[in-house]
């Protein structure tokens, strides 16, 4: 007999974006995205049980794990202990599958056909006004001819009236051709990259200190992201600044400011692999050794270069700016200005 794959979907809120998918066949399957803490893995867990208990002819149920959020680790502590206090004959019945496991993507050969690719990677899908001005910005830093309205939408991914709310902000920075009816940023003075800069920072960003009391370098920790080969993952602030910028006025990163290309609900776990000893803090006053910056719009602006992934300079300098490294601001301006006068 054809197993039948018709799903109920239940959605307990629109924060924690968890999912029960009750299955017409020889087991459950219960769906989670962005789990993000312990509280939410126990309820999962129990509605596993719950499920298995009304529905005694069901093999028993399966649980994915869609960019959790919790050290793999705890994960597997958690599902231990339910199942140490659970009844045996419920306990063994239930599977969990953390899909941020290569293992596991591999043993788990066909997912719920309610899970999508863009379920799983969670890149943002709209542009803001920033996201339009930060693609001409870079365009201007590299001297690229100017392009029209329509490149910029599709380039971008913004609509049309943010493209054009975006353009009338900056339009004393703009020089258009009446001929091909392309523009470009032909000036960007210092007031205009702060008005920039104080704009794109008011996006989140999540800081990491190291409890261990033997913190690595950031030079190091940037080369073990490196060895991640994720292309979502690039380096910023101060470090990618002294990339794009060998003259600045620094001599090192006091910090690693990672970009990652998604919003505040991506999945940090891979912290946990560059530095096992690297704790999130909520206390800015901590003398951070990791910030990851999320760049939230379609197009990332990372580049690949010497076997890293480096993130776009006006992003760069909008982290040192959120640093408080007004020196480094100032003297990166100052290159940048004199880049484009040549």
């Amino acid at each position: 007999m054809s197993e039948q794959n018709q799903y109920r979907t239940v959605r307990r809120g629109v924060d924690d974006r968890n999912e029960v998918n009750d299955a017409q066949g020889n087991h459950i399957q219960l769906q989670s995205h962005d789990l993000k803490n312990t509280r939410d893995l126990r309820t999962l867990l129990l509605d596993a049980a719950y499920e298995i208990q009304s529905k005694p002819d069901f093999a028993g149920a399966h649980v994915y794990l869609h960019n959790c959020t919790l050290a793999r680790k705890r994960v597997e502590a958690e599902v231990e202990q339910f199942k140490r206090i659970a009844q045996p004959r419920i306990a063994k019945r239930i599977s969990v599958y953390d899909m941020r496991s290569p293992a596991v993507r591999e043993t788990v050969s066909v997912l719920p056909q309610s899970v999508t690719a863009s379920d799983l990677s969670r890149k943002p899908t709209t542009a803001s006004q920033e996201a339009v001005m930060a693609y001409l910005l870079e365009r201007h830093l590299q001297s690229l001819p100017g392009v029209s309205i329509s490149t910029i939408a599709a380039e971008t991914q913004a609509s049309v009236p943010t493209i054009y709310k975006a353009l009338n902000t900056y339009a004393h920075c703009l020089e258009k051709d009446p001929e091909d009816k392309t523009l470009r940023l032909a000036r960007f003075g210092q007031k205009d990259w702060f008005h920039w800069i104080e704009r794109t920072n008011r996006l989140s960003s999540v800081y990491f200190v190291d409890r261990s009391g033997a913190p690595r370098s950031s030079s190091r920790l940037a080369k073990d992201l490196a060895r991640l080969g994720r292309d979502d993952l690039a380096i910023g602030g101060l470090m990618g600044a002294m990339h794009h910028l060998p003259e600045i006025d620094a001599t090192a990163a006091p910090q690693l400011d990672i970009l990652l290309h998604g919003s505040a609900r991506s999945d940090l776990s891979f912290i946990e692999q560059i530095d096992p000893g690297l704790v999130r803090t909520k206390d800015h006053s901590d003398s951070a050794y990791v910030v990851v910056h999320f760049i939230d719009r379609p197009q990332s602006l990372f580049k690949s270069q010497g076997g890293q992934n480096w993130g776009a300079l006006p992003d760069c300098i909008a982290n040192m700016h959120k640093a408080g490294l007004a020196h480094q601001v100032d003297d990166a301006l100052r290159l940048v200005r004199k880049d484009n006068r040549h």
